[in-house]
């Protein structure tokens, strides 16, 4: 099963993603953001942060989980390789984030992702697997 892919459209970038179970789900939107920003591929899974997200539903929780990352991208110049997700409810997560720091000569930037948005956002599970829809501002 593919994790992500990317969807392009006229004026917006986004991605789908893909999981076997809601926490796969978000760990593979993670990744597929953190993709869009700097290749995976040339980002080391050095060291370890934990993050905690809250949300009124599942698609808040979604949206917030997002701009968590792409706050830490920012504000700290963490990059990510990897996630691994716990759900505590419908409404809040755990995560173990693998990464390292943003470094100027290793990581080339792609693209630079200004916020989540909620414009087209979908979050739904069918045949018992979960798929995400989601665009950035750019």
């Amino acid at each position: 099963m593919e994790a992500f892919r990317v969807l392009e459209h006229t004026a917006d970038i986004g991605f789908e993603a893909f999981g076997a179970t809601r926490e796969e789900l978000f760990s593979n939107a993670g990744r597929a953001l953190q993709n869009l920003m700097v290749d995976l591929d040339s980002i080391s899974p050095r060291d370890e942060i934990e993050i905690q997200v809250e949300g009124d539903d599942a698609s808040s929780l979604l949206v917030n989980w997002l701009s968590e990352i792409l706050f830490r991208i920012d504000a700290e110049s963490r990059l990510f390789h990897d996630f691994s997700v716990r759900l505590r409810d419908g409404r809040s997560l755990t995560a173990i984030t693998h990464g390292e720091p943003f470094d100027r000569v290793r990581h080339q930037v792609n693209l630079q992702v200004k916020a989540i948005t909620y414009h087209q956002l979908v979050l739904e599970e069918s045949e018992g697997r979960w798929r995400a829809q989601v665009y950035v501002d750019i």
